[in-house]
């Protein structure tokens, strides 16, 4: 009951965001740059969102083989996992519930622990998160230097608390680790069967220290993937005709994963965005232009999303495995 009353309650967060934009921005604007889309960068920015996606599932196999979870694991049967979460992972709450599907599938059809691979997928995006809220406070500098808008001040203070927040959060698995197992020992209750799987995930966490990897190549392809979907946001721009210096794009990238995090919208719908209309206003972009990009963004994410149906529908995923929605949706 509480389960169906909280996703009542993201419904119509997330419909009465959606009513206060139209209201405050005005719906006319935005339904005429809808109307006047360009097809060919919408159709070009779905190529793009694609390629985006199979190289953050390659970048998913290079920590899977490294982290020792499975050294022999093959990128089609992560892209497989990664397609099948999307795909599954449409109406969990925040990009959260679509991470723990993807480490209960990967569990199941890979082999090995749920918490060495919630380890995997949540290095994977803390690499990527670090990189873009990095590059996003050296473009916001560019930014304001040249004029072009700037970063909004709450939204530079999240990037440069995300990377304070990761330091620490380093230091403390790296040098503080007795303190951390300290406070493990002492967890009691429904808690104390997690003791066990945090221990294994903040091993796996120190990849780069214990397993002698180096962190270049894994980075690079962080940095490709932040490029090309910031190539993608700039794609969905020029079709509603909202142009924009390619580092704000950059500085875009990081704002939509943290806004992501935040179960207020609905298969993307709702906090988005409000959240991006506030930012892209500050680079100077007009209302109208803002809200119907932030309209048509989501629909990039759906198009790769569905590709995981294939997975789903022609059995290359366990039949058990759409079981793990449910379970991923309690866990988010």
């Amino acid at each position: 009951m509480k389960k169906h009353a909280l996703r009542w309650i993201r419904i119509a967060l997330a419909i009465g965001l959606l009513a206060f934009l139209a209201q405050k921005i005005g719906h006319a604007g935005a339904l005429e740059r809808l109307a006047s889309a360009r097809l060919s960068f919408i159709a070009l920015a779905v190529v793009v969102v694609i390629a985006d996606g199979m190289t953050r599932a390659w970048n998913w196999t290079q920590l899977m083989r490294a982290m020792h979870i499975a050294p022999q694991v093959r990128y089609a049967s992560v892209l497989g996992i990664h397609w099948g979460g999307a795909f599954l992972g449409q109406v969990v709450p925040s990009t959260v519930g679509t991470d723990a599907l993807r480490a209960m599938l990967a569990a199941r059809r890979i082999g090995g622990h749920v918490s060495a691979h919630w380890a995997a997928v949540a290095l994977l995006n803390l690499i990527s998160l670090i990189l873009s809220c990095a590059v996003a406070l050296a473009c916001a500098v560019w930014l304001q230097v040249e004029g072009h808008g700037a970063v909004r001040p709450i939204v530079a203070s999240i990037f440069l608390g995300a990377l304070v927040a990761a330091g620490i959060g380093y230091w403390l698995l790296r040098t503080q680790r007795g303190l951390l197992l300290m406070i493990l020992r002492r967890m009691r209750g429904p808690l104390r069967k997690l003791r066990r799987g945090l221990r294994r995930f903040m091993k796996r966490l120190l990849v780069f220290e214990r397993y002698d990897v180096r962190a270049a190549p894994v980075f690079a392809i962080a940095f490709v993937t932040l490029v090309t979907r910031a190539g993608l946001y700039a794609l969905v721009g020029f079709a509603v005709g909202l142009t924009l210096p390619f580092p704000a794009w950059l500085a875009l990238v990081p704002a939509y994963m943290v806004s992501g995090l935040i179960p207020y919208s609905v298969s993307g719908y709702g906090g988005d965005q409000a959240a991006i209309v506030y930012i892209l206003t500050g680079f100077g972009a007009e209302a109208s232009a803002a809200l119907a990009f932030a309209l048509i963004a989501p629909l990039m994410a759906m198009a790769y999303n569905m590709l995981g149906g294939f997975s789903v529908l022609f059995g290359k995923l366990d039949s058990h495995e759409a079981q793990l929605q449910g379970e991923a949706s309690e866990r988010a």
